[in-house]
C-alpha cells in the first residue's frame, strides 16, 4: 500500500510540474510575440507616432473648429475620437502586422514550431491593448488641455470603464484577422482596417458620442460593438445629465449592467472567433486545438 501511495503521489507530482512547463512556455511565446510587436511598432517611429498620436490630432482640430463648445460637449466629443483612435490601433495596426506575417511567409516557420495559437493572439492583444490605451489617454490628455470636463460618476464608474476599454479593444483586434484573410494582401488589409474603423466612426456619429450626427436612429445605437462601449464610457466619464442637448441622446444612454454583459459576449464571441480563424487558417491545425 506505501509502495502505491508514493507511485500515486510521485505520478501526481510529475503531472502537476508538467502542467506548469507548460503554462510558463505559453506565457514565454504570449510575451514573445507581444514583445516583437512593440518592437516593429517603436522602430518605426513614423507609424507609432501616427497611429498613437493621429486621435489627439483629431480631436484639437474638432476643438479649434467648435470653439464655442461646452466643456461637457468637448469631453463627449474627445470620447468619440478617443475610442475611434483605439479601433484604428486594433483594426490597423493589429491587422497590417498579421498581415506582414503572413506575406512574408513567417507561418510557414511557425508551422514546423510548438507555438500555441492562443499565445500568439494573446501576445499580439496585449501589444495593441497598451498601444490602444495611449492613444485613448492621449485624446482625453487633449481635451483636458482645451477645456474638457470629465468626472467619474461613483466608484462603480473606474471597473467599468477600464473593463468596457479592454472588452472593447479584444473584439476589434479580431475583427482584423477576417479582413486580413479575406485581402490576403498587405496593403489591401492596411486601407480595409483602416476604411473599418473611420466607417463605423462616421456612420455612427463620433461611434455614437453624438447620436444626433448618426443617420441611425433608435435604440441600435446602444448594441452596436462601436457605439455600446463609446456611450459607456460617455456616461461614465462625463458629468452631465441633459444629454439631448448636448447631442448625446436620444437614445437614452446605456447605465444598467446588462450592456457591460453585451460587451463581455461580444468578446467572448470575438476570442472564439479569432482563436479557431488562426488556427485554421494560420497555422493549419484545424478549427480548434
Amino acid at each position: 500500500m506505501s509502495t502505491k501511495t508514493h507511485a500515486n503521489h510521485d505520478q501526481g507530482d510529475g503531472a502537476a510540474k508538467q502542467s506548469r512547463g507548460v503554462r510558463r512556455l505559453w506565457l514565454k511565446q504570449a510575451s514573445a510575440f507581444a514583445t516583437r510587436s512593440l518592437r516593429e511598432v517603436r522602430n518605426s517611429r513614423l507609424m507609432l507616432g501616427w497611429v498613437v498620436s493621429f486621435p489627439a490630432i483629431m480631436y484639437l482640430f474638432f476643438a479649434v473648429q467648435g470653439s464655442e463648445g461646452t466643456a461637457a460637449g468637448d469631453a463627449i466629443t474627445s470620447i468619440g475620437i478617443g475610442v475611434m483612435g483605439a479601433l484604428f490601433v486594433c483594426l490597423y495596426l493589429f491587422g497590417d502586422q498579421l498581415a506582414s506575417d503572413l506575406e512574408d511567409q513567417r507561418y510557414a516557420a511557425y508551422r514546423s514550431m510548438p507555438i500555441s495559437p492562443a499565445a500568439d493572439l494573446a501576445g499580439r492583444m496585449a501589444a495593441g491593448l497598451l498601444l490602444s490605451i495611449a492613444a485613448f489617454g492621449l485624446t482625453i490628455l487633449a481635451g483636458f488641455a482645451t477645456g474638457a470636463e470629465y468626472g467619474f460618476r461613483g466608484p462603480e464608474s473606474i471597473p467599468i470603464v477600464v473593463v468596457a476599454g479592454l472588452l472593447t479593444c479584444i473584439f476589434w483586434m479580431v475583427v482584423a484577422i477576417p479582413l486580413v484573410l479575406a485581402t490576403d494582401n498587405a496593403r489591401v488589409a492596411e486601407w480595409a482596417t483602416s476604411l473599418v474603423a473611420v466607417g463605423a466612426f462616421v456612420l455612427t456619429g463620433f461611434n455614437g458620442a453624438l447620436a444626433e450626427l448618426s443617420p441611425i436612429e433608435g435604440e441600435i445605437l446602444n448594441y452596436l460593438p462601436n457605439t455600446l462601449p463609446t456611450r459607456l464610457l460617455v456616461y461614465h466619464l462625463v458629468p452631465a445629465e441633459n444629454w439631448t442637448e448636448l447631442g448625446a441622446a436620444p437614445p437614452a444612454m446605456p447605465t444598467g449592467l446588462e450592456f457591460l454583459a453585451l460587451l463581455a459576449g461580444y468578446a467572448a464571441l470575438a476570442l472564439v472567433v479569432g482563436a479557431a480563424l488562426l488556427n485554421r487558417y494560420c497555422y493549419d491545425r484545424g478549427w480548434w486545438p
